[in-house]
């Protein structure tokens, strides 16, 4: 319901909403810039042509861009089996959102194990051509998170999160609940909460210290730094539905999900 109720909102902003000004992702959100170039924005074409944000996802490699099942399957659902993808910083606030001004595109690959809502929830994009004078973001390793559990240093690791999406919810007086969004990449850092066989569920309550992720977030990826530098360790699934409290993502750090990307990875 989550990531289905973004997608709405995503549709709506096609119709000349998406340059509104608001904060993306939950709480404080910092504007990205060329910070994470590697991170983009899986969009979809709306009946008037134009573009606009269902996602978030990472270029893992020249041609590969990662992102959450249940976004492709929403793309699937309406029947495009095609995707565009951008990686401009600021894509919300341009007043262009046509084919013209985003050169990435490429079929939508879902993961054949996903299951509806959440399960799998690690599918991709390959697209057309290589991604030129961006470099790759890597995924971490088989078993990286449980290492870092095992290591009793999992509590204290920040989990930077970057996309595209909404801030928490905000109620306005005669509206009612809204998610305020700009389509500008953003930045945050959340908390560990809890590790499972498939999931890592992250703290992003403000009132702990910690941000977070919110809608269209969904697909976009949360990084650890370690000493060779930034890895992948997941993919943004769910999480509470006014976005206060705590993320729920997809672990790429499992041998399945790196045996479905594993074939796509390799190509040139």
């Amino acid at each position: 319901m989550k990531k289905l109720l973004g997608f709405i909102a995503a549709v709506a902003l096609s119709f000349g909403l998406l340059a509104s000004p608001a904060l993306a992702q939950t709480g404080d959100a910092v504007s990205d810039g060329d910070g994470h170039p590697n991170v983009g924005a899986l969009l979809g074409q709306g009946p008037d042509g134009g573009l606009f944000i269902v996602c978030s996802g990472t270029l893992v490699a020249p041609r590969v861009f990662l992102t959450a099942s249940h976004c492709t399957s929403i793309l699937e659902s309406i029947g495009q089996t095609r995707a565009y993808v951008t990686f401009d910083p600021t894509f919300g606030t341009n007043a262009d959102h046509s084919i013209k001004t985003t050169p990435y595109v490429g079929d939508v690959i879902t993961n054949p194990a996903y299951k509806k809502p959440y399960q799998n929830d690690a599918s991709l994009v390959l697209l057309d051509e290589a991604v030129a004078g961006i470099t790759p973001a890597v995924i971490a390793p088989v078993g990286f998170l449980d290492g870092l559990r095992d290591a009793g240093t999992i509590r204290s690791t920040a989990f930077t999160n970057v996309g595209y999406g909404t801030s928490e919810q905000l109620v306005v007086p005669t509206v009612g609940p809204t998610f305020p969004r700009d389509g500008i990449r953003k930045w945050t850092i959340s908390g560990f909460h809890a590790l499972d066989r498939r999931a890592i569920h992250l703290n992003q309550n403000l009132a702990r210290g910690f941000s977070g992720t919110g809608y269209s977030d969904s697909g976009g990826p949360t990084f650890v730094d370690t000493a060779n530098g930034l890895v992948v360790i997941s993919v943004v699934s769910t999480g509470d539905v006014p976005c206060y409290a705590t993320a729920v993502n997809q672990r790429v750090d499992l041998a399945d999900v790196q045996a479905f990307l594993a074939p796509y990875l390799a190509r040139q």
